[in-house]
């Protein structure tokens, strides 16, 4: 199932922090069309789920996933990765035996 590495768990939390939302916010994961018939991940704070969305749970941070990206993103992670520009989230593969 789809996690969030520590660095994203920090990067989410200081965000959410920063936007002055509870703890209880949840960080959904969405699909967004684009031209072409391609799809970008779309990330946003929610007070609770879509009506289909999985939820899961990242060392305490609430995740929840959209239908459309559920499956996609089975074996993925959510990383962050340092840049020129500052931190940016970015889509890993999940660390085999790396557990919970």
């Amino acid at each position: 199932m789809f996690q969030l590495t520590h660095a994203a768990v920090l990067k989410v939390d200081e965000d959410r922090r920063a936007q002055g939302l509870p703890e209880s916010v949840g960080l959904r994961v969405f699909g967004q069309s684009q031209s072409g018939g391609q799809m970008s991940l779309g990330l946003a704070f929610a007070d609770v789920p879509a009506e289909d969305d999985q939820v899961t749970e990242s060392e305490g941070t609430k995740v929840f996933l959209a239908p459309e990206v559920a499956v996609p993103l089975e074996e993925a992670a959510l990383d962050v990765r340092e840049t020129d520009e500052g931190s940016t989230f970015v889509l890993t593969s999940q660390q085999s035996g790396s557990g919970d």
